[in-house]
């Protein structure tokens, strides 16, 4: 079970904790959501290559953030998010949980690099990604309808950790 378990990572009203398993469950969550979030929230239990964190908004439940593909390249992992509620789109909030979860990234693992992917319309998502830092890269190979966005852990933070 790969369940993040360390303290609150917050940014104003936006925080990354410990996911209630139950709570995610039982979530209300858009239809565009929730085969994912089953699929994510089972992946994490089922062994270590998802790393798992559930996003809160002033405490409340929102949605799923998580590094996943881990060991699969030695120093690198891709990004999975998704906000249950679509009120909370648009607002932010992805942007707030990318930057919380490449702050972990940069302090608590070995990670170089993260991989983001999302549907090429999506220009929300699109957009906070750029926000964090993340570059363009390319269109997937695996889908004509999504793109690659990368983001490497600045060299200054690579030194520090050495």
């Amino acid at each position: 079970m790969t369940l993040y378990h360390g303290p609150d990572l917050s940014l104003g009203p936006v925080s990354l904790c410990l996911p209630d398993v139950h709570e995610i469950e039982n979530a209300p969550a858009a239809p565009d959501i929730l085969e994912a979030r089953s699929q994510w929230l089972a992946r994490a239990l089922q062994g270590p290559e998802t790393l798992y964190f559930a996003i809160r908004v002033d405490g409340l439940l929102a949605g799923q953030i998580f590094l996943h593909e881990l060991g699969q390249q030695p120093d690198e992992a891709q990004v999975g998010l998704h906000l249950f509620d679509p009120t909370m789109r648009g607002r932010g909030v992805g942007a707030a949980a990318l930057a919380l979860l490449q702050g972990y990234v940069a302090t608590h693992t070995h990670l170089k690099r993260l991989s983001f992917v999302t549907a090429a319309n999506h220009t929300a998502a699109r957009r906070a990604a750029e926000k964090c830092g993340y570059k363009y890269k390319e269109p997937s190979p695996n889908d004509p309808f999504e793109v690659i966005y990368q983001w490497e852990v600045p060299q200054k933070t690579l030194k520090a950790r050495n």
